[in-house]
């Protein structure tokens, strides 16, 4: 369909180039005599403005059988090809997140945690993420799953509120004050199961 349209208004500009040097100048060509002043004599600058040659003062070649070059190679007619159909894309919103092996439910377990880029992000158990909510992040664990924890001889139960990590080999995301609760680093092993 947009070849067909393409294909007239290609048609329609090759005529209309056609027409061009038929069309007459829209001012005369003499412009006779001009007087410049009074002392001096008159001046003629009859074909001064005219310039250099144009379209129409050039000589044209004969039009033999509807082709006005017999010598030019023929136009190709454009030809009814099949479109392509439209291949689904995913829009630029949606992340893909990398296919990564359930992570454990309970045992020792690697853990991170996440804090300062998220504060004010709405969480995947719909609440608002800040430095004081206590909670974890899981990957498959129900939104309020209670979850005891315990490092360096501390204890705590939290609840999964929202869903992550999504780096390899890590299990739970803390959230900032339960990190501080547990006395964890950055990275830290502990213990984890489900249940108070």
């Amino acid at each position: 369909m947009v070849r067909s349209a393409l294909a007239g208004t290609g048609v329609l500009t090759f005529a209309f180039a056609l027409a061009v040097p038929f069309i007459g100048p829209s001012h005369p060509r003499d412009l006779g005599p001009v007087r410049v002043a009074a002392e001096f004599e008159s001046v003629s600058v009859q074909g001064l403005a005219r310039g250099g040659p144009r379209v129409q003062d050039l000589a044209r070649p004969e039009v033999v059988a509807g082709r006005a070059d017999p010598t030019a190679e023929p136009v190709p007619e454009p030809t009814a090809e099949p479109t392509p159909a439209p291949t689904a894309t995913m829009p630029p919103a949606q992340a893909v997140l990398p296919a990564l092996p359930d992570p454990p439910t309970s045992g020792v377990i690697l853990a991170s945690w996440y804090g300062p880029g998220f504060y004010g992000n709405r969480t995947a158990c719909g609440q608002t993420y800040s430095p004081e909510i206590v909670g974890v992040a899981h990957r498959t664990l129900p939104c309020g799953t209670p979850v005891t924890l315990s490092h360096a001889g501390r204890l705590v139960t939290v609840p999964v509120i929202d869903r992550g990590p999504f780096i390899a080999g890590r299990t739970l995301d803390l959230s900032n004050a339960t990190r501080l609760a547990l006395a964890c680093p950055d990275l830290c092993t502990l213990s984890m199961r489900i249940g108070p």
